[in-house]
């Protein structure tokens, strides 16, 4: 980590991005964005971030946040529990839809994100944190090249 890729197309409706890797057993969490440059200030489409509480007394579950970043200004941010935890393996991916993202966890569904910026500008793919990233794949590198396949074909 971290991890940064271009997105030279974008992202359209029905493809998606999968990760796989391992969260460290001492992690503090890891971000994902999905971004329309790689300097100070670009948009971010969507930035999903993980985060263990570190306090003695807490117990609580990791938080997950979701938000964009918009002409230099964050958004609402939208907060949940998640089930995730330190040592654990972890298969997330995120597939566009035309209203937003579904954000899915080993195949389940997690969350969903309504779009804020266009998918379709996005331009880099950037990851950071305390995990062990082991695959990154694209929806169109899996499927002989196609940009635009429906998640779970091919």
């Amino acid at each position: 980590m971290p991890y940064n890729r271009a997105v030279p197309w974008g992202l359209d409706v029905d493809c998606w991005v999968m990760l796989e890797g391992l969260i460290l057993k001492r992690s503090k969490g890891f971000h994902v964005e999905f971004a329309y440059g790689q300097f100070n200030g670009a948009n971010i489409a969507l930035k999903f971030k993980l985060h263990f509480e570190r306090t003695p007394a807490s117990s609580a579950s990791p938080i997950l946040t979701l938000n964009s970043f918009v002409n230099q200004q964050w958004g609402k941010a939208i907060q949940m529990a998640t089930h995730f935890q330190q040592g654990q393996r972890f298969k997330l991916s995120f597939i566009v839809t035309s209203k937003g993202y579904k954000i899915m966890e080993n195949d389940i569904l997690l969350s969903e994100f309504d779009h804020r910026l266009s998918p379709t500008a996005v331009r880099f793919l950037g990851m950071d944190g305390d995990i062990k990233l082991e695959k990154v794949v694209f929806s169109w590198e899996r499927n002989s090249g196609t940009r635009n396949p429906r998640f779970g074909e091919g």
